[in-house]
């Protein structure tokens, strides 16, 4: 009797361990929104070139687990770029359509919602 209740208590244990330790999982995933539009006529621009930058550091993680400096995305017809990052950052953001930019940061946190910003090209 005694060795079964060990046995069960022992695995007991390790239940409530594994269950516990699940619980407390937080995701890092940081996805984020870059939406290009037009200063003088507020139209989205559709196939801009967005660059997501640092210039210190070690730079960012995607989520595909690749570090970089940066990552040039290209923005769909509504003039908006979907992107993810492993961690938390706040990269550069350089926005070229033709001979117009425009520039920003965005700041992602993990388990957020999705951060969004607009950046305006003139």
């Amino acid at each position: 009797m005694f060795r079964i209740s060990k046995v069960v208590s022992i695995f007991s244990i390790f239940v409530a361990i594994t269950l516990l330790g699940g619980s407390c999982y937080k995701p890092t995933d940081c996805n984020g929104v870059i939406n290009c539009v037009d200063l003088s006529t507020g139209d989205p621009v559709a196939g801009a070139t967005v660059k997501l930058f640092v210039t210190n550091g070690d730079g960012f993680y995607l989520c595909d687990g690749s570090q970089t400096k940066e990552t040039i995305l290209t923005a769909d017809a509504s003039g908006s770029v979907k992107f993810c990052l492993k961690y938390a950052a706040t990269p550069s953001v350089l926005v070229t359509a033709g001979a117009k930019t425009g520039t920003g940061v965005i700041a992602t946190a993990p388990g957020k919602d999705v951060v969004s910003v607009t950046i305006k090209v003139k």
